[in-house]
């Protein structure tokens, strides 16, 4: 007999349910099929009618995850909206799992997935084209520094709002890091910056 769909839909969130409640305490590459098991509240057997193992169960999440953030930046696409806006739609969508994920905790590769997937879709707002010299570190960097950023707002629990991380970002994407800290007021010396 064929189980019906939301029973399936719900026993598979069970086990989503324990993989994220253990990823919080430990390393994903940590993470056993018997604690996932244990947690869920099913047998072995039973995890193994939905995942292969926990890397089915892991890419399970992340596909389910960047499917989620993707379609919040498609529909954040717009010539009418400044990317500001884009940004700022995008870092709203991230969730704590996505911070999980993207932490000591979490998947190497999944900042390379995530990347691989937004950077298409927020090229609109990067004035420079993808055969452009050094094209390539250009995005390395403004992507490393982009993450940075948003990893840690989510360290410090998010303490200032969407809008304001992605205002921050655009002023030292679009106006340079250098010219942020002279209008701060706390530029270095020049002779320490050269050394």
């Amino acid at each position: 007999m064929k189980k019906q769909p939301e029973i399936t839909d719900r026993t598979r969130q069970k086990f989503v349910d324990a993989f994220w409640a253990l990823a919080k305490e430990k390393p994903v590459s940590k993470i056993a099929v018997s604690e996932l098991t244990r947690l869920a509240g099913y047998n072995r057997s039973t995890f193994y009618e939905y995942f292969l193992d926990t890397d089915d169960l892991l890419s399970y999440v992340e596909n389910k995850l960047i499917e989620d953030v993707k379609k919040v930046a498609q529909t954040s696409i717009s010539d009418e909206k400044p990317p500001t806006e884009f940004f700022r739609m995008v870092f709203s969508a991230m969730n704590e799992e996505i911070y999980i994920l993207l932490g000591p905790n979490g998947d190497s590769s999944f900042l390379s997935r995530v990347r691989a997937e937004l950077i298409p879709l927020a090229s609109k707002y990067i004035p420079v084209r993808p055969d452009s010299e050094n094209f390539d570190y250009l995005i390395a960097f403004v992507n490393s520094a982009m993450f940075g950023l948003l990893e840690r707002w989510h360290e410090n629990n998010k303490d200032i709002s969407p809008e304001e991380i992605s205002e921050l970002m655009q002023r030292l994407v679009s106006g340079g890091v250098m010219e942020y800290m002279k209008a701060l007021g706390n530029l270095p010396p020049a002779e320490s910056l050269s050394q």
